[in-house]
């Protein structure tokens, strides 16, 4: 018998024996999953021993989907058979989320996917298994399109809370195909409350440019149930790292706890800044998004949403939530009451301090390595901690943080923040992680809109620019079987509005031959190159418009006073501004998300994408007319005069406006005019010094010889001109 089998079975057999009142009406899941998960572990322990449990959930959760469905038919035919079930298809219901389940528990660090089992997992006690049973079934399934929310399908199941279950989506028709992250509030208090409480969401809209603050798209509410759309940041939550500490290390981990909180508690600080609180701040709520070597960003999401998820969480402890269902959100770091303080739980007005009581309840839970710990009473917790290198300081700043009165407590994130910045740190005992931090910051600029019935509350045409500019994630990027089978978008458009283009990989002939008119000498040899990889290329040449929202200036003389706009080229900028603008663009919060990195793209790379598959002077043929470009003597109106709006002349074979004319545009390269004699075959970077950088595309003021595809230009790199610009490579994190 397979171990899949052997699972569904025990845990089956469990509901039947424990969980037929559930199904009769008369019980909830969270009444009786405790006793579930006691007899579903009986069960497992006759067929396999404890260290097989593990290998037998991690089956289940990397399990053919096909193959699954199968197994858990033949084994519910099988109890409906011996058990007298009258309910196949609640119960069916129930265990094909099972695998969901098991991924959200195992998804940590080593396996950001939650497709195997760490070694030192243990199934010995009820509360052992319990986190990995579904907690009950969700409203929604797979392949659903909510009504109301547009072209949204659901595609799996991400997590279930008190109030709420949460989606990953797709829109197939966006340009960008990234999923979103759905939130969905089923408890009717909880509807009626974000209702009454529009003005919050506006608030956090304004977030949206904290870096390490997830990005909320838009709030519906007057679909059924009421929606929160959210970038949707792959990989895993602060408990699974809190778990992940408790698997594979003996001791604590005070250094590396500290800089994780250091790091939260900035993001929390720069949205105290604003006058947001939280609330609701747990480890469920902080996501860590994986990056490379093994390093990770921190995100943390639900402001909003987690003042009315707390408040009507606090009120269902009172009385409403059985202890089963509250020992399985504790034990998933998502059990609100626990980090809740004093001021909260009486329903005072929201106050910063009461963020700072659950960053010290985190704190705790870091140091133990435990998401159920509870605040501490006394100080023998510290004194137990001591020789992994806790020291005094960061245990006094702790004990106030963990105040029962709120004046004792730092008075908001900021002072946190420069309280843990001059707390001694211990000695630390090996590896302990804590280069598992990557402290990454920046900002951007637009925001999104709530919408009820489809209207807006708040017209802004840039919030709604940026709720379609939908994030390419990372587990789109990284899925090996969309790679092998070539899925990867046409386009793609970045959270600030640019539109990249897909360019394949090939092989094309770099420079000019010599019957071309026009032809310069360092045009040649003729030589082929290999582009090895495909790449994003951005549509356009960069923007005002776009450079002054990520940078926050615009030095172009082609302003509106002088003819242009927002939708002109960016000129009068130095290639270390163009570098600049790479750098700033992939530390913007959604880009960071994505995994999206950007850069200028260098001389073989341009030349091959504006070529487009071409051989002959131009992308578009031999000559250049006056609807392919602008440039002098072209025909254009604006010729020999100024810049023209991108986008206004006709496109390459690849989907690329402006490759001639208009402004040219900075690459990496330093200009070597010999260097096509000795020029590398393959994905070729351009010499390692020089004093010149190429420039290519030619401009207005070129003649339209200037503007052919092998036309190249040096310019000084740090002498700007009104005839230079710029457009960027995306580059996928992969």
């Amino acid at each position: 018998m397979s171990r899949v089998r052997s699972v569904l079975e025990c845990v089956g057999l469990a509901l039947c024996e424990k969980g037929r009142k559930v199904y009769q009406g008369t019980r909830s899941y969270g009444d009786v999953l405790p006793d579930v998960a006691k007899s579903a572990l009986e069960h497992l322990h006759q067929m396999m021993a404890s260290d097989e449990i593990r290998h037998a959930l991690a089956d289940v959760a990397s399990n053919d989907p096909k193959q699954f469905r199968e197994t858990l038919n033949k084994v519910v035919e099988g109890l409906a058979a011996v058990q007298s079930v009258p309910f196949t298809k609640e119960l069916t219901d129930y265990l094909t989320f099972l695998p969901v389940s098991i991924r959200q528990m195992l998804r940590r660090p080593s396996d950001p996917h939650g497709l195997t089992a760490p070694d030192r997992v243990e199934f010995y006690k009820p509360e052992e298994l319990i986190v990995f049973l579904p907690p009950r079934t969700p409203r929604f399934r797979p392949g659903v399109k909510p009504p109301g929310l547009g072209n949204w399908t659901l595609t799996e199941l991400r997590g279930i809370g008190e109030c709420s279950e949460v989606w990953l989506a797709t829109d197939p028709n966006q340009a960008d195909p990234a999923p979103a992250a759905l939130k969905f509030a089923t408890d009717p208090e909880t509807k009626d409350r974000m209702k009454a409480g529009q003005s919050l969401f506006k608030s956090v809209f304004e977030l949206n440019d904290v870096a390490g603050v997830v990005p909320l798209r838009s709030v519906s509410l007057e679909t059924d149930p009421p929606c929160l759309e959210s970038a949707f940041v792959s990989g895993y939550d602060l408990t699974a790292l809190i778990n992940d500490w408790k698997w594979r290390f003996d001791t604590a981990k005070p250094e590396a706890t500290l800089k994780i909180m250091r790091r939260l508690t900035d993001v929390v600080a720069k949205a105290h800044k604003k006058g947001i609180v939280h609330r609701d701040l747990k480890p469920a709520n902080v996501l860590l998004h994986p990056t490379d070597g093994g390093k990770f960003t921190l995100w943390v999401t639900d402001f909003g949403w987690g003042q009315f998820e707390a408040l009507r969480s606090i009120e269902l402890a009172r009385g409403g939530t059985p202890r089963g269902e509250q020992l399985r959100l504790s034990l998933r770091g998502a059990y609100s009451p626990l980090y809740a303080s004093p001021q909260q739980t009486k329903k005072e007005p929201p106050d910063p301090r009461d963020d700072v009581h659950a960053l010290g309840v985190i704190w705790v839970q870091l140091l133990m390595r435990d998401p159920h710990a509870a605040a501490p009473v006394g100080s023998e917790w510290a004194e137990e901690l001591a020789p992994s290198g806790f020291t005094e300081s960061q245990a006094r700043l702790l004990t106030t943080c963990l105040s029962v009165r709120a004046d004792k407590r730092p008075a908001d994130a900021q002072a946190l923040g420069e309280m843990l910045a001059n707390v001694t740190v211990g000695s630390s005992l090996g590896n302990d992680g804590s280069k598992l931090i990557s402290l990454k910051a920046g900002k951007t600029g637009p925001v999104s809109v709530v919408s009820v019935r489809g209207q807006m509350v708040e017209d802004n045409a840039a919030a709604s620019a940026a709720a379609a500019a939908l994030l390419m994630t990372n587990e789109f990027a990284r899925e090996p079987s969309d790679q092998k089978s070539g899925h990867f978008p046409k386009a793609i458009r970045n959270s600030v509005g640019m539109l990249f283009a897909r360019i394949p990989a090939g092989t094309f002939l770099m420079g000019s031959p010599e019957s071309e008119p026009g032809r310069r000498d360092h045009e040649s040899p003729l030589h082929e190159i290999v582009i090895s990889r495909p790449f994003y290329m951005s549509v356009d040449p960069v923007t005002q418009g776009q450079y002054e929202r990520v940078t926050g200036k615009n030095a172009s003389l082609f302003t509106r006073s002088k003819g242009g706009g927002p939708d002109h080229p960016v000129e009068m900028v130095t290639w270390s501004d163009a570098e600049k603008f790479c750098q700033r663009l992939g530390k913007l919060p959604d880009e960071e998300i994505a995994g999206r990195k950007y850069r200028l793209p260098t001389e073989a790379e341009w030349e091959y994408a504006a070529r487009a598959g071409s051989a002959d002077a131009f992308s578009i043929g031999t000559s250049l007319g006056i609807k392919e470009g602008v440039c002098l003597h072209s025909g254009a109106k604006s010729t020999g005069a100024k810049t023209a709006a991108v986008g206004q002349h006709g496109a390459n074979a690849w989907g690329l406006h402006d490759i001639h004319g208009n402004v040219s545009e900075w690459v990496q390269d330093w200009y070597d005019e010999y260097y096509y004699f000795d020029s590398p075959a393959k994905d070729p970077t351009g010499p390692r010094h020089g004093i010149l950088k190429v420039a290519r595309g030619g401009c207005f003021t070129s003649s339209p010889a200037d503007c052919r595809s092998a036309a190249r230009l040096a310019h000084v790199p740090d002498r700007p001109s009104h005839t230079i610009g710029f457009r960027v490579v995306m580059a996928l994190d992969t």
